[in-house]
């Protein structure tokens, strides 16, 4: 985020030193893929959205991060699928983070389709489904 002036906003959100951030984030991400559950035993339950509420995240600062999420990951994860479930997953937690309503939040983050298409049925696990909103197609 450092080295991205388009990550400017995103990066202002953290710590300016970041060993605490990034010691946290390992925690997490221990236990989030399998691991021991290092974040809970030392900060407590993740509650991730409630631990990024005092912020203002909208589209504009989900994309910036996961811009550099896959920037981390293009240069860390060297199996493709791995990559690709890896960013479908994160896709989805940062949009659950965000707590600011915009225009376009109906929008799909990579694609800028409509995820509340009229008579669309959602799959069991598609967390991105949200009902239509009136004037979303228009």
């Amino acid at each position: 985020m450092a080295e991205r002036p388009d990550a400017r906003p995103v990066w202002r959100m953290h710590h300016s030193d970041l060993a605490e951030t990034k010691a946290r984030l390992r925690a997490f991400l221990s236990g989030w893929l399998g691991g021991p559950d290092r974040f809970t035993a030392r900060y407590g339950m993740p509650r991730m959205r409630r631990r990024h509420l005092p912020f203002s995240i909208g589209c504009s600062e989900r994309d910036q991060w996961l811009q550099c999420l896959r920037m981390a990951l293009d240069d860390t994860v060297p199996d493709t699928a791995l990559r690709a479930a890896l960013d479908a997953a994160f896709t989805a937690m940062a949009d659950h983070l965000r707590n600011r309503t915009e225009p376009d939040a109906d929008r799909h983050p990579l694609t800028g389709a409509c995820l509340a298409s009229p008579g669309r049925t959602p799959a069991p696990d598609d967390a991105a489904w949200r009902p239509c909103q009136p004037d979303c197609h228009q």
